[in-house]
């Protein structure tokens, strides 16, 4: 049954179509807010993170709440860490970072290995490099780089690092606070 089945209705919404677009709506609605954001998303996380699926939809949760993200001492910057078991890899440490568009992250070393995963927005690495959403990074023990938020959108990257020093001759001494 169409509209075309009742001309008399020739500008108007059918109730299913009505209906329809609501449901539509209301899924839009959904898959904009977190957990569910992520959702491509989810099994690269969990092995980014070294957590279960069901882990990681909850920890996506759990970032719902503003009151969960650290800011930094970096303008446009915030943090939030993922909570993970008490018997893995104690040195590993899993975030999301959201960065706000023109952001910089100063350049730093790497004190262990890095794999970081964009979920939203883009950053330019110092080398010259740009990842966006979908694309991941890794960096190994030692190596150095900064980053450059660009777009107009905020970049939202999923971070499991063993840590970073600062290099630049401004921020070194915040490297003892970063142990």
């Amino acid at each position: 049954m169409s509209k075309a089945d009742f001309p008399e209705f020739s500008g108007a919404e059918l109730p299913q179509d009505r209906a329809r677009r609501r449901g539509a709506e209301r899924l839009r609605a959904a898959v904009a807010e977190l957990p569910l954001r992520y959702a491509p998303f989810f099994d690269r996380l969990a092995g980014l993170w070294e957590l279960p699926e069901a882990q990681v939809r909850s920890e996506l949760e759990r970032a719902k709440d503003p009151s969960q993200w650290q800011s930094q001492m970096l303008p446009g910057v915030r943090v939030f860490d993922v909570a993970r078991a008490r018997d893995s890899d104690p040195d590993l440490q899993a975030r999301l970072m959201r960065f706000e568009p023109g952001a910089r992250f100063p350049r730093h070393r790497h004190r262990g290995a890095e794999q970081l995963l964009v979920l939203e927005g883009a950053y330019a690495d110092g080398s010259g490099l740009t990842v966006h959403a979908g694309q991941q990074q890794s960096m190994i023990e030692g190596s150095e780089h900064e980053l450059r938020i660009i777009g107009s959108v905020p970049c939202v990257a999923a971070v499991s690092e063993h840590g970073i020093a600062f290099t630049g001759p401004l921020l070194r001494w915040v490297n003892a606070l970063l142990r």
